[in-house]
């Protein structure tokens, strides 16, 4: 932006709330260390608190079993509320959830008064989750995928699985419409609504991901 290659507003921007008992302060720090004036979005990382580790920190603290720390005195309503302040204050343009299973999202929209506009979570062949993108789609919240293309560890442990990447359908489409599995893979939730957030740092990887826009899988293949 300092540099003139892009102006802020062609920019959005993400950041999360890591701790829930200082939502405002945690935000106002985030500008600060980004130098900006405003965030576009602002997620609730995990709904669950965790004993406060400092503003600033993302570390997790552990209680003497070396177990995750929680704080019982820190609701998710009320740290939602805290959400809400970081939209009247100017902070944030928008703001929403991450990691909330359907009852948890169904419970914020029992009490936001400004309504969560993104729920993200992870999302994928493999985990598709389709009640919670229904429900999030009903109620005006997009569903926003992370971990969109599974991790092999993780479905082997939770789905009994390998990863979506080596299945041998995805494989089989990926030939069809010479594409990689990957492609494949993020199209099929971009498909269905959901947008999504595939990590990489790697050009070509960037690159591939954005072509899953310049092509359509057809209904059967969907399914």
């Amino acid at each position: 932006i300092q540099s003139g290659l892009v102006k802020r507003e062609e920019l959005f921007i993400t950041s999360k709330a890591s701790n829930h008992g200082h939502v405002v302060e945690a935000c106002k720090n985030s500008l600060k260390k980004l130098q900006l004036d405003y965030l576009d979005l602002y997620l609730v990382h995990y709904p669950l608190a965790t004993k406060h580790s400092g503003v600033g920190t993302t570390a997790s603290l552990l209680d003497e079993n070396k177990v995750l720390d929680i704080d019982v005195t820190v609701s998710l309503e009320t740290t939602w509320h805290d959400m809400e302040k970081t939209v009247d204050l100017g902070l944030v343009r928008s703001i929403g959830l991450s990691n909330y299973e359907l009852f948890l999202t169904r419970d914020c929209l029992s009490y936001a008064k400004i309504k969560p506009q993104v729920s993200q979570f992870e999302t994928h062949p493999y985990f598709q989750r389709e009640s919670l993108v229904r429900f999030c789609k009903k109620h005006g919240v997009v569903p926003m995928a992370h971990t969109p293309l599974g991790g092999a560890t993780a479905n082997v442990n939770a789905f009994g699985s390998i990863s979506p990447l080596e299945d041998p359908v995805l494989i089989g489409l990926a030939k069809k419409y010479q594409k990689s599995v990957a492609q494949i893979a993020l199209r099929w939730n971009i498909e269905r609504g959901t947008p999504v957030i595939p990590k990489s740092s790697k050009v070509e990887r960037l690159k591939e991901n954005l072509e899953i826009l310049n092509f359509k899988l057809e209904k059967e293949d969907i399914e």
